[in-house]
């Protein structure tokens, strides 16, 4: 049984394959639960309403139905959700993407690595500080 919990919300199917086996990997002991885009996380969350808050939500921006600013500031708005960390995980380097991602609440913003195997060893550093 996963002893922890992370969502990623991302409408690229090789990213979710490939994060998927890369936690499987790198983090045994951590569930990785993906979402298509950010309706399907909010679905989700009000179709079980009592279900465990993830540690942690890494959120793809550019998504075609619900991008991640407004996943992002739809989880900070959320009673139940507002306080589970959200950090950024898109191909975008833009200044502004990041201005914006920390106003709406987010903990980190990273820029997508060439492998996630380069995400695991982020994780893994504690580069990513959501936590306390």
């Amino acid at each position: 049984m996963a002893s922890s919990l992370i969502y990623l919300v991302d409408d690229d199917e090789d990213d979710r394959f490939f994060a998927k086996l890369t936690f499987q990997q790198h983090f045994s002991d951590t569930e990785l639960v993906c979402f298509e885009d950010g309706e399907e996380l909010l679905l989700h969350i009000e179709q079980h309403p009592d279900a465990a808050l993830p540690e942690l939500v890494l959120v793809d921006l550019n998504m075609p139905r619900m991008n991640g600013f407004d996943t992002l500031k739809a989880l900070k708005e959320h009673t139940d959700w507002k306080q589970v960390p959200v950090a950024i995980l898109t191909t975008s380097s833009d200044v502004h993407d990041q201005e914006r991602s920390k106003a709406l609440g987010a903990c980190a913003f990273l820029t997508k690595p060439a492998t996630y195997e380069m995400l695991a060893q982020t994780i893994k550093s504690g580069q990513i500080s959501c936590g306390d």
